[in-house]
């Protein structure tokens, strides 16, 4: 990787995100945008999950079982990114997994594609800010990335990886998807999926920086 490749950051765009929250606009992946052959996978998957349409057609949307493992594999591809792009002078290690933080993520994914919408604000106004002031998360700064593809595309692991690089495919900038999977004040994530096998994945990072413990 050279340093073009490398996400550019100074000392003023870190001190920037302090008291900020960071959503870019919504991705949306739509059947037209991708090729019909699956990707290959970057990584090994043979100790992931791998779903097929037959293997989730009992659920609707599909269960924490199926989801669970989902959201682990964001989280691999994230601090994978992050440990390919993020300079190691900057001394950061990988996210670690915030569980209240992921149940949060997990409910804006469940209610997004419960209630036929995708947006960081929900219907009634809550942002995702004041989604985790209402869960007790405390926070330094926030930041928000959520993604959506449709069809064939988004059935079990393939449509998270199809998220994820369209994310790592955006520009070198701070305050887009890509900036906030890479940006170095981040000290805890925490991921949901929400998944309806007949054509929609939702995928929702919530990232904060703290200094306490996740509880």
């Amino acid at each position: 990787m050279t340093d073009e490749e490398r996400l550019r950051l100074t000392t003023a765009d870190i001190e920037a995100q302090n008291g900020r929250v960071t959503a870019p606009p919504v991705l949306a992946i739509r059947p037209e945008e991708i090729p019909d052959a699956p990707p290959t996978p970057a990584t090994p998957t043979r100790h992931l999950l791998l779903i097929t349409p037959e293997d989730v057609a009992a659920f609707e949307p599909a269960g924490e079982e199926v989801v669970g493992a989902l959201e682990q594999v964001v989280l691999q591809l994230v601090n994978e990114a992050r440990a390919e792009f993020i300079p190691g002078w900057m001394g950061r290690g990988p996210l670690r997994w915030h569980p209240a933080l992921a149940a949060t993520a997990r409910r804006h994914a469940a209610d997004m594609l419960e209630r036929r919408y995708v947006a960081h604000t929900t219907p009634e106004g809550f942002t995702v800010a004041q989604r985790l002031n209402r869960d007790g998360i405390s926070y330094l700064a926030c930041g928000e990335n959520i993604g959506v593809v449709y069809g064939p595309a988004s059935r079990g692991e393939r449509g998270v990886r199809e998220v994820h690089a369209a994310f790592m495919n955006q520009p070198r900038r701070v305050s887009n998807h890509r900036g906030n999977i890479l940006n170095p004040v981040w000290s805890h994530v925490g991921i949901g999926v929400a998944y309806a096998p007949e054509g929609q994945l939702i995928v929702t990072q919530n990232f904060i920086a703290t200094l306490t413990k996740p509880v």
